[in-house]
């Protein structure tokens, strides 16, 4: 059961939940049935899934309801964002499923789900992902518009207390991260961490000696919005945006709304790319600036697997066991990242060996078949 269609995978819920779908069905003993919730114009994408899943069953995300829902949900003790998906169609057709295919065990996709699975006697797991409750304390700190912050500090005390009591409910619950298991602290918390992209390094693009930097992200998600600004404002306009030696690329969803604070003709807004490990692999760095968030941060892993070196943020390098001057350089304001993507323009030697150690981080903590196989047994124990 899933609250977002899992195809394509372009965002990071998506991601996480297509690769544990293939490594489940990779696995080879499962028969594997999908209930979710969709997008109208999501609908046609249904046969795409064909060679994953036995059957694919949607319910059309309303967003009237949605809004509903969450106002319903201010008068009870159901977090927002769970009462959000409170929707009757879901329930029928989840019991439907549940009588019809007789399942040995029920995989819930996020927190919002879990109400779905609730009532069943029948082996449950769920992804939690990343703590909810973590996310929004973290957000309220950075949070510009009031209205945003005043739900994260309203709502936050609530998604914690439903964490940790939700959990009790389920065999296992997985998390992305360390920090975000010890957080919530369930004894039955399995952390597996997400994947990155299989790529091999292609030589960067030759530009007449231009100089790329690449950022990539799914730009509605706030903290990818503040790491654009904040880099943008306080780091390249002030030294690099009259420089036409060097260039930055902003890809993925949304990344048109920084078109008012592009000037100088050397930054460039991709939007959505086709292909990622191209996109990435053209760039001679990535600048990862996130100062917020829950989990590990996936655009990190991705340019560490299209050897491309990487400047982070303390909490981007975190999440991905970052070491300054090993695997990754580490930026604590916009002095050092100017400094250090000067440091690697001037010495592509540091880059490759930066990116070399990376890929042997990358190769001993991060892989979807090695996530797949903890989460494939945690899927058996339970079923058994």
């Amino acid at each position: 059961m899933s609250p977002v269609f899992p195809y394509p995978p372009f965002d990071g819920d998506r991601i996480r939940i297509f690769n544990i779908i293939k490594q489940l069905k990779n696995a080879g003993r499962h028969k594997l049935h999908l209930v979710t919730f969709c997008r109208a114009d999501e609908e046609s994408l249904k046969p795409r899934l064909k060679k994953y899943f036995d059957t694919v069953d949607t319910v059309i995300l309303d967003k009237k309801e949605i809004i509903s829902g969450a106002l319903k949900g201010i008068f009870s003790d159901k977090p927002l964002n769970a009462a959000a998906y409170e929707n009757t169609k879901m329930k029928e057709l989840v019991r439907s499923a549940v009588d019809k295919y007789r399942p040995g065990l029920i995989f819930t996709y996020r927190l919002r789900m879990a109400q779905y699975a609730q009532g069943y006697a029948v082996p449950k797991v769920i992804d939690y992902v990343d703590s909810l409750a973590l996310f929004m304390k973290r957000s309220a700190v950075f949070e510009s518009s009031v209205f945003k912050k005043l739900y994260y500090i309203f709502d936050a005390p609530r998604v914690e207390k439903y964490e940790r009591k939700i959990a009790a409910d389920f065999e296992s619950v997985f998390i992305n991260s360390e920090e975000d298991a010890q957080y919530l602290g369930n004894k039955n918390i399995i952390t597996a961490p997400n994947g990155a992209i299989k790529a091999g390094r292609s030589a960067p693009k030759n530009r007449k000696g231009i100089f790329t930097a690449g950022f990539m992200g799914n730009m509605p998600y706030g903290p990818n919005r503040d790491a654009v600004l904040y880099f943008i404002k306080n780091v390249w306009k002030k030294t690099f945006n009259n420089d036409k030696n060097i260039r930055l690329v902003i890809a993925g969803a949304g990344s048109e709304m920084f078109a008012g604070l592009t000037g100088g003709g050397n930054v460039e807004l991709k939007g959505n790319v086709k292909n990622v490990e191209e996109e990435i692999s053209s760039w001679d760095m990535s600048v990862v600036p996130v100062r917020y968030g829950a989990g590990r941060q996936n655009k990190v892993m991705d340019c560490w697997a299209c050897g491309v070196p990487v400047v982070a943020a303390p909490f981007a390098a975190k999440g991905v066991y970052g070491r300054d001057g090993y695997n990754l350089l580490i930026a604590e304001n916009a002095d050092a990242y100017a400094g250090k993507i000067m440091l690697l323009r001037n010495k592509p030697a540091l880059g490759r060996k930066i990116a070399s150690n990376a890929k042997r981080t990358l190769d001993k903590y991060f892989d979807w078949e090695k996530t797949g196989k903890i989460i494939n047994n945690a899927v058996m124990k339970a079923a058994k």
